[in-house]
């Protein structure tokens, strides 16, 4: 999947990813394989939960660079090296959540984005070095790699474990 270089692009390529996953997930039963393996030792839910948490959070990130602020990145108490026991804290803190929930934080968090593309300028969204948090990525590449590429990753997860049932 490339990234997307316009915000026509991002935007259709954020839509379609989300749009293919929730397809994948009412086509497979919706909350009925919420507790289905699908990648790992992870459930559907599980995925979902992280993939909730990454578009939430790259949001917040956005959020944060137009304030200014300084973002310790990923996640307070952990680097770049250390996303998979981020990714596991997350599920751990999703676990008593239930696949509704899940979704709903997902929903939500895919909606901000949309409504965060929308707001931001050109220059804010497309050209390099704008917030320092980012470095010399644009906060559209974030914003992908964040969203449409972890969406159309989750649902090739769920394509899996539906294969491997």
């Amino acid at each position: 999947m490339p990234i997307p270089e316009t915000r026509e692009e991002l935007v259709a390529a954020v839509r379609s990813a989300f749009d293919r996953l929730l397809d994948e997930l009412e086509r497979a039963g919706g909350s009925e394989i919420a507790a289905l393996r699908c990648v790992d030792d992870w459930t559907v839910k599980d995925v979902l939960a992280v993939r909730a948490w990454w578009t939430t959070s790259v949001i917040q990130w956005v959020e944060a660079g137009e304030r200014g602020e300084v973002l310790d990145l990923p996640a307070a108490g952990y680097t770049w090296r250390e996303t998979p026991r981020l990714n596991r804290d997350i599920v751990e803190r999703a676990a008593t959540e239930s696949y509704e929930k899940v979704l709903d934080r997902l929903e939500r968090g895919q909606r901000r984005v949309l409504a965060t593309i929308d707001r931001l300028d050109d220059g804010d969204l497309l050209e390099p070095h704008r917030f320092d948090w980012a470095g010399r990525w644009p906060i559209a590449r974030w914003i992908s790699l964040n969203t449409a590429r972890q969406y159309t990753t989750a649902r090739a997860h769920v394509r899996a474990g539906l294969r491997n049932r």
